[in-house]
């Protein structure tokens, strides 16, 4: 783009008589900035979608479209005042719009719809590796409870040997204490 931008600028300067290299290197300089800029926008504009390589043409145009204003307005704002940002900006938002509708004509394939359920916000959220969050399924889900549920019923089954232990030692203690006082009746008559 910078080469692009300094032939063009030369080839101005010459034309209308000037310097030719200052024209370059300003025209240089410019058509980085806004490139590099334009670039740096749509890229990130396409990176903040939920899935940026399933982007539909709608959002492809906005982003385009967006970035070119925006870099333009930015571009014209440092270099030539506040005085040029509007015109800029609907110029090279413009420009964006019709660079992004000539690439969609020739190159772009058009995108694959898929059918089927969407995945919810936080099905997106279990993918991400830096989340704690885990996506179970259903079927998963009943594995765990039906797991639970055996830890529970086997602690019942603990509990209910424990209860018939201690159901057995209270019979056996009555016992002991009701043949004990016998003795201790028997002894005292004779």
């Amino acid at each position: 783009m910078c080469t692009a931008g300094f032939l063009f600028g030369g080839t101005v300067g010459i034309l209308k008589g000037s310097t030719p290299f200052l024209f370059a290197t300003a025209s240089g300089i410019q058509t980085f900035a806004l490139g590099s800029s334009f670039w740096t926008f749509r890229h990130t504009f396409i990176q903040t979608r939920r899935d940026p390589s399933a982007l539909t043409t709608s959002e492809l145009y906005q982003a385009s479209g967006i970035s070119g204003a925006v870099s333009g307005g930015l571009v014209a704002l440092v270099t030539r005042g506040r005085r040029n940002v509007l015109p800029a900006t609907l110029m090279w938002g413009l420009s964006g719009l019709a660079g992004q509708a000539t690439y969609n004509a020739f190159h772009a394939k058009p995108a694959v719809v898929v059918e089927g359920p969407k995945e919810t916000f936080w099905e997106r959220m279990a993918k991400k590796s830096w989340t704690p969050i885990k996506y179970v399924t259903n079927d998963e889900y009943a594995e765990m409870l039906r797991e639970k549920m055996l830890k529970i019923d086997v602690e019942i089954a603990v509990l209910d040997d424990k209860i018939v232990e201690l159901k057995k030692l209270q019979v056996q203690e009555e016992a002991a204490e009701a043949s004990a006082p016998q003795k201790s009746d028997s002894s005292a008559h004779p």
